[in-house]
């Protein structure tokens, strides 16, 4: 078996580059300075089709791209770099005083502009270098980012989301049904029993039970619901768009699945049980709908079946409750 040895620390490493452009000449002088550098590999497309083959098809490290097909956030190539290519970094060529064409280009996403008179091997190597070190750069902050971002969001004993989450989510999703005359259920679950699981067998048993309820909500929930932990042993469950009926439906699944588990797979554990409280809120506000389903909770014995209705102001029907 033959091995390629790594380059030693410290030896830059070859660029892939995609020329586009649909000047002959400007290809043709680009691809001499680039082929002077053993650290640019040249490859090169006269239209934003044939620039879309390679993109799809290869992997590049930066194209340079004639300023005149970098004009518009819809333009085919800008589109293509951006949604389906955003590793490769993009420097582009103008024609004209950069003074008049750089800001708008760079706006666009582009990491740099060359001029094609001016340009030499040497410069063009390390502009270039940078460029896709800048896309990089960039693309681990963004990365870090979306982590710290989803971090925030998540309670990382259950993997479910959190409390912050849930009120933003319960918010964003009540305002955007106003005057619709679309439903959204919440549901509310308490976990019964941790308090006294907690001091005879420990904190562990206690989070084990969390863990546990929190798959099984996450088993039987539907593809756009919501579910989060939103308190010490309370979880709540967002249904967009899903009345009362859906709304018992979903948590009588929740509790019999929570059944099915402790007689199965959970036989050797300490078993859990949910206690529900169930709204549907039409035209109504986050926080009354969250109070609803908590009234529900708070006041119907375990595993009786309350059902009411509140109106608000004789013009929204408000939260149903179950």
């Amino acid at each position: 078996m033959t091995s390629r040895a790594a380059p030693p620390p410290g030896t830059p490493r070859t660029l892939r580059v995609l020329i586009v452009d649909e000047d002959i000449a400007h290809i043709r002088t680009l691809r001499k300075l680039l082929e002077a550098s053993p650290r640019l590999v040249p490859h090169a497309a006269r239209d934003v089709e044939e620039a879309g083959r390679l993109l799809d098809g290869g992997a590049f490290d930066v194209a340079l791209v004639s300023a005149r097909l970098w004009h518009d956030p819809a333009a085919p190539l800008v589109r293509a770099l951006r949604e389906r290519r955003p590793d490769v970094a993009v420097v582009l060529l103008l024609d004209q005083d950069p003074a008049l064409e750089a800001v708008p280009s760079l706006k666009l996403g582009a990491h740099d502009f060359l001029t094609l008179s001016s340009l030499d091997e040497a410069q063009l190597t390390l502009r270039l270098a940078v460029a896709v070190e800048e896309n990089r750069t960039l693309r681990r902050r963004d990365t870090m980012v979306r982590w710290l971002e989803r971090e925030a969001r998540t309670d990382h004993l259950t993997g479910l989301f959190n409390r912050h989450a849930f009120d933003e989510r319960l918010r964003e999703e009540c305002r955007a049904r106003r005057g619709t005359r679309e439903p959204v259920t919440l549901i509310l679950a308490d976990l019964v029993g941790t308090r006294v699981v907690n001091q005879s067998h420990g904190h562990d048993a206690g989070d084990d039970m969390l863990r546990r309820a929190a798959a099984a909500i996450h088993h039987c929930i539907r593809g756009g619901d919501f579910a989060a932990r939103i308190g010490g042993d309370d979880f709540g469950i967002i249904l967009p768009g899903a009345d009362l009926t859906v709304g018992r439906l979903i948590a009588r699944r929740i509790a019999q699945e929570v059944e099915r588990r402790n007689l199965d797979e959970w036989a050797d554990l300490v078993p859990i049980s949910l206690a529900f409280g169930v709204a549907t809120g039409v035209d109504c506000d986050a926080a009354d709908l969250f109070a609803a389903a908590d009234r529900q909770l708070a006041d119907r014995p375990r595993g009786a079946a309350v059902v009411s209705l509140l109106r608000r102001n004789g013009d929204s029907d408000g939260p149903s409750v179950a």
